[in-house]
């Protein structure tokens, strides 16, 4: 038995679940999912009623050497990493991000947790890329620029956003609290507006189509003196291990080692996005199924993991100058959970 399937039916096999906690509860990519979840409805292993998957007859005797699915994760810590130690920068944080932009969808935007960011900060602290450090982070609308400047270890935040929403937000709250971030508005698709080679850390969280990838990591490889941590954040929902393989063959193209894989570290939960009708409507996972599923989600489903790499030589770009802004920039066939462009 494959182990996707295995993932499913032992699921399963804990009681009835929703698309979206059996989404949430297995790592294949939401394109293969749904396909082996079809295959399993038509081999009359698993049915549909109410909004809920459950194991037939045939099903729990499939899945009869299997244990219910049991949480191993550890409730009290995201990944390992605790941000107690810089609960004052937290909450000025909470603060710094109150009446934030929503999220615009024709940007593929989508803001992970608060905490989620704050183990972020965690991360950078432990790895030594915060103090006195020069970051760029391209595409803010998770707002990590203030999170960093909350601790008032980085020597400078440099930000470089596509949504003039989230550009002014940032620089009005950084000269409301004298935070000195730089916030410039920037498209990836345009030629790197910067000094080349001039930062120690990048952060980006890219769109995940392979055009929009290598773009993005690109202008991280710009940016990046050689030493430099390049980090990003990469799902199992949007992008398959052959896509994961690609990006892999991208980083050491360019120079890059990677250094951590730190696994579902980030959530983006429906509630605090406001994703509803609209945004389920403009995707292709809506479609996928030949049932309807009960919204909102009752499970945060869409989870990265956060990826750091170091730069073992002076970073070697593959794309450079200006490309062309269009659906490839967002949308391949394994991006089911992008809103395509109205």
């Amino acid at each position: 038995m494959h182990r996707y399937e295995v993932q499913i039916l032992r699921s399963l096999k804990e009681g009835p679940k929703s698309f979206w906690k059996l989404l949430d509860e297995q790592d294949e990519h939401i394109k293969g999912f749904v396909e082996r979840l079809k295959a399993l409805l038509e081999a009359g292993v698993v049915e549909y009623s109410d909004g809920k998957f459950s194991l037939t007859p045939l099903g729990e005797e499939r899945a009869a050497s299997l244990l219910p699915r049991k949480d191993v994760r550890c409730p009290h810590c995201q990944g390992g990493y605790t941000f107690s130690v810089f609960s004052e920068a937290f909450a000025l944080y909470h603060r710094l991000v109150e009446g934030r932009p929503l999220p615009n969808l024709d940007y593929d935007q989508g803001f992970m947790t608060e905490s989620d960011v704050f183990s972020r900060v965690a991360f950078l602290y432990e790895r030594g890329d915060l103090e006195g450090q020069d970051i760029l982070i391209l595409g803010d609308d998770d707002l990590l620029s203030l999170a960093l400047a909350s601790t008032g270890l980085p020597r400078s935040i440099t930000v470089l956003e596509v949504d003039r929403r989230i550009v002014e937000f940032i620089t009005r709250r950084s000269q409301e609290h004298n935070l000195g971030i730089t916030a410039l508005e920037y498209n990836a698709a345009s030629p790197y507006p910067l000094k080349e080679h001039a930062f120690s850390v990048f952060i980006t969280d890219p769109v995940e189509s392979e055009k929009g990838l290598r773009i993005t990591l690109s202008r991280g490889a710009q940016a990046l003196k050689r030493g430099g941590a390049l980090y990003f954040g990469l799902t199992t929902i949007e992008s398959s291990w052959h896509k994961w393989y690609n990006v892999e063959r991208m980083l050491l193209e360019m120079g890059f080692v990677v250094t951590d894989i730190l696994r579902r570290f980030s959530a983006y939960p429906d509630s605090d996005n406001h994703f509803d009708e609209e945004f389920y409507d403009r995707t292709m996972m809506r479609r996928l199924m030949d049932v309807e599923f009960p919204l909102p989600a009752d499970a945060d489903w869409f989870r990265s993991s956060f990826i750091r790499c170091e730069a073992v030589e002076e970073p070697r770009p593959l794309v450079v100058g200006e490309v062309v802004f269009d659906t490839d920039f967002y949308l391949d066939e394994e991006t089911m959970a992008t809103p395509k462009f109205v």
